[in-house]
């Protein structure tokens, strides 16, 4: 997966506007279709603008979403301020395993990102 500085930004409008409107049914919110294209568009456009998130891969915003709903905090809302505590903790995650890996060393197995992202993907049902 490509890292979001290189998306195209009608392709992640694309992506994003999927992504919020799964998100939208997780957290029971009701929206008509113009608000949810408004919010994808704008949150779209901040993923590229954002140099602190260049980085970063589509996949890693959708766990962002998927862990904010979840287990987040606080409430979750439909809006550019929930989404961006979402992908900042994410974020956080990210470079945390990032520096244990490359900077201290650590097993690439024994980091805690590495460890949710191998068993999310391989728990059968």
């Amino acid at each position: 997966m490509k890292p979001l500085k290189q998306e195209n930004i009608k392709e992640l409008t694309e992506k994003v506007l999927d992504l919020v409107a799964k998100t939208a049914v997780e957290i029971g919110h009701r929206s008509d279709a113009q608000t949810l294209a408004s919010l994808s568009k704008i949150f779209a456009e901040d993923l590229i603008q954002e140099k602190r998130f260049g980085n970063m891969t589509f996949n890693q915003i959708q766990d962002a979403f998927r862990q904010g709903v979840r287990f987040g905090k606080d409430e979750p809302f439909l809006n550019i301020r929930t989404f961006y505590k979402w992908v900042y903790a994410q974020k956080k995650l990210v470079d945390n395993a990032y520096y244990e890996v490359h900077t201290l060393g650590k097993p690439k197995e024994k980091n805690i990102y590495e460890t949710i992202k191998t068993r999310k993907h391989t728990r059968t049902y």
